[in-house]
């Protein structure tokens, strides 16, 4: 039997127009190389923003239960850009300072929490319609 993570589509990023995308592709590989250690940076299902969860020993560190999620995505021009990753990676440096707890994950169980909160981020997202544009 396979595992999860072999069994799920390869998802490719897709970028901001009028990005450096060799440049933001060495910076993306940093984030999503630890991917399958305790819910580490990936990318959204169409390639378009990168999500991750934080775990933390206390309700006072995350204000969410012990957990925290985050989505990263540009909606003008739609895609990922350098500040989506940059921001990324300033989550998991100040997540080290707050005392973010990494768990090994378990094979084949996935956070509920975690699934829920993206589940959250989805709908807000297809009810927000494009937030980021002036309206005419």
């Amino acid at each position: 039997m396979a595992d999860s993570a072999s069994s799920q589509a390869v998802v490719a990023p897709q970028f901001s127009a009028g990005v450096d995308e060799p440049a933001l592709t060495r910076a993306l590989e940093t984030l999503l190389a630890s991917a399958g250690l305790g819910g580490r940076w990936v990318l959204t299902a169409s390639g378009e923003g990168l999500e991750r969860s934080f775990k933390f020993k206390t309700f006072a560190k995350t204000w969410v239960y012990n957990t925290t999620y985050i989505r990263w995505t540009t909606h003008n021009s739609k895609g990922l850009s350098a500040k989506d990753v940059e921001l990324a990676s300033i989550c998991d440096g100040l997540a080290s300072d707050f005392g973010e707890i990494i768990e090994e994950p378990s094979v084949g169980a996935g956070d509920k929490t975690t699934c829920e909160l993206k589940r959250v981020a989805d709908r807000a997202v297809t009810n927000a319609g494009d937030c980021c544009t002036p309206k005419k």
